[in-house]
């Protein structure tokens, strides 16, 4: 009996060795293709086998593809969350792993080895199969993976959402008072390094929903609130008034105090007052008024405007802010120290330009009082010795003074007179100084520069035209094309008659003529 079953079992094995499937299934071939099986239609995959987690006892290979196919569709369900740490008030970002190409090879393959499980191999194989099966499930793994180029265009194309860009903090002053907003620090993805953390994630996956943090770098804010914070001190201020109370001068001031008030310098950087004042228009807010222009005066939009270069200038030479460009005007003024004034001009060839040569911000306030009054202030860190002051002055090396010039006017009669420019401006040199004390006393003297400024005399209009004469009549003179009458002729006498002695005749006269004396009686003579 025990011969006769070892014999049956040796011809079974004999068998099964030539019982082998007739191929195996590539990746890509059809559901079809997949389903078919060198076994029997009705063949089924032995209890207790499972592909991944589906459960395939009991199925034939085409039902088990099917199965299988469902349930890689199911996997590609699965979401893939990317979050960044440091991204505040960022919603996290997400796709189905479908979306990423998730894609398998292995599925004829796999189900072929269910199905041969139990069946193929000798008689001992098949035995310890079953066996195996019986005391615990036989499963088979399926590789999943995603396509690395869907990958990098999900992440680059979506992470731009998750970043956050830095928010620098603003400061104002109100009512003598700094206030400073909150800044925020900014994260940047890193795409590169977040394409290889979703792909290396993928190499291990247990096929569920998958949570990573996007690889990233914080980005801090140029101005953070701490950094302005440090705006406290005054460094330097300077006021200086102007004649005009309420003309366009003012105007133009006020408006030039408009544009500056509140300017923050970080360090290192370099602002431009031209910059920050131009364009000098209409449209700008400005009015024609009387500047400097070639040694002279000339009507211009923003006229009067440099006396803010000045007043500016002399603030920060107190500050002792780094002053890169600065020039004088042509003439001299006489609201500072000769060589402590300040100009600029439209096309920007002579500006006021600040660099901050601090560690810290400083910020420019400046304010007019609604008259004639400006005064700019330097806001910063104090670091300088409490016993320690600087001060600055101007000195006069020559001045010759300029005159008056008569611009004499062909065109305007004698008498005629027209002052184009009433002031005389002189010829000035000079020199511009700061001393630094300690304990009030002078322990340093610098020569910052020396000016020049042209002179430019009082200049009046007088007329030099002299009227023609009257013309003289008396010799019956005819101008031509003249309205003068011609002179009216005496009346000549005629001829008198013979006859009348001394008896003149005018021809249609009422004058009579002389009448004739009588002639005497004579006389008798006397008695004797």
């Amino acid at each position: 009996m025990e011969r006769k079953w070892v014999c049956r079992l040796l011809g079974v094995v004999f068998l099964a060795a030539f019982a082998v499937p007739k191929g195996v299934y590539a990746a890509g071939e059809s559901e079809e293709a997949l389903g078919e099986s060198v076994y029997e239609a009705d063949a089924v995959i032995a209890d207790g086998v499972y592909i991944d987690t589906v459960e395939v006892g009991g199925m034939t290979a085409k039902e088990a593809s099917e199965a299988v196919l469902a349930h890689i569709d199911e996997i590609g369900k699965k979401t893939l969350t990317l979050t960044l740490e440091g991204a505040d008030g960022i919603e996290p970002i997400q796709t189905s792993v479908s979306e990423l190409g998730l894609h398998t090879d292995e599925i004829s393959d796999v189900v072929s080895e269910a199905m041969a499980l139990g069946k193929d191999g000798n008689l001992i194989t098949r035995y310890k199969a079953e066996k195996d099966l019986q005391a615990s499930h036989q499963v088979f793994e399926i590789g999943a993976a995603v396509d690395e180029e869907k990958v990098k265009r999900f992440v680059e194309e979506k992470t731009s959402g998750l970043g956050a860009d830095p928010v620098d903090a603003e400061i104002t002053r109100e009512g003598g008072q700094f206030s400073v907003s909150e800044s925020r620090t900014g994260v940047k993805v890193d795409v590169p390094a977040t394409v290889s953390l979703v792909l290396e994630a993928f190499q291990d996956w247990d096929k569920g929903d998958l949570s990573l943090e996007a690889a990233a770098e914080l980005v801090q804010p140029e101005r953070s609130t701490e950094f302005l914070s440090q705006i406290q001190d005054s460094l330097g201020s300077f006021t200086a008034s102007t004649s005009d109370r309420g003309g366009g001068k003012l105007q133009n001031l006020n408006r030039g105090v408009e544009l500056t008030d509140g300017t923050l310098i970080m360090p290192g950087e370099t602002w431009s007052m031209h910059d920050a004042l131009a364009p000098f228009s209409a449209s700008n807010g400005y009015t024609k008024q009387v500047a400097y222009q070639g040694g002279t005066y000339a009507q211009e939009y923003g006229g009067g405007i440099c006396q803010l270069a000045t007043i500016l200038y002399n603030a920060a030479l107190l500050a002792e802010v780094e002053i890169t460009e600065r020039y004088n005007h042509s003439l001299v003024v006489y609201y500072t120290d000769f060589g402590l004034d300040a100009t600029i001009n439209d096309d920007g060839s002579k500006d006021l330009k600040l660099t901050n040569n601090f560690d810290f911000p400083v910020y420019i306030e400046g304010s007019h009082d609604g008259g004639g009054e400006v005064t700019y202030t330097v806001w910063g860190k104090e670091t300088r010795p409490s016993n320690r002051t600087v001060r600055f002055y101007g000195k006069t090396l020559s001045k010759v003074p300029a005159g008056e010039q008569i611009i004499e006017d062909p065109t305007k009669p004698v008498g005629y007179q027209d002052v184009v420019q009433s002031g005389s401006y002189p010829a000035v040199k000079a020199e511009a100084y700061k001393e630094v004390l300690v304990d009030n006393e002078v322990v340093e003297r610098i020569l910052l520069h020396t000016d020049k400024y042209s002179a430019s005399p009082r200049k009046v209009i007088r007329g030099t035209a002299v009227p023609a004469p009257a013309p003289d009549l008396s010799g019956g003179i005819i101008y031509p094309d003249s309205n003068i009458p011609e002179p009216t002729p005496e009346p000549t006498p005629e001829t008198p008659e013979p006859g009348f002695s001394g008896g003149i005749i005018y021809p249609d006269s009422n004058i009579p003529e002389p009448t004739p004396e009588p002639a005497p009686e004579a006389t008798a003579p006397a008695a004797g």
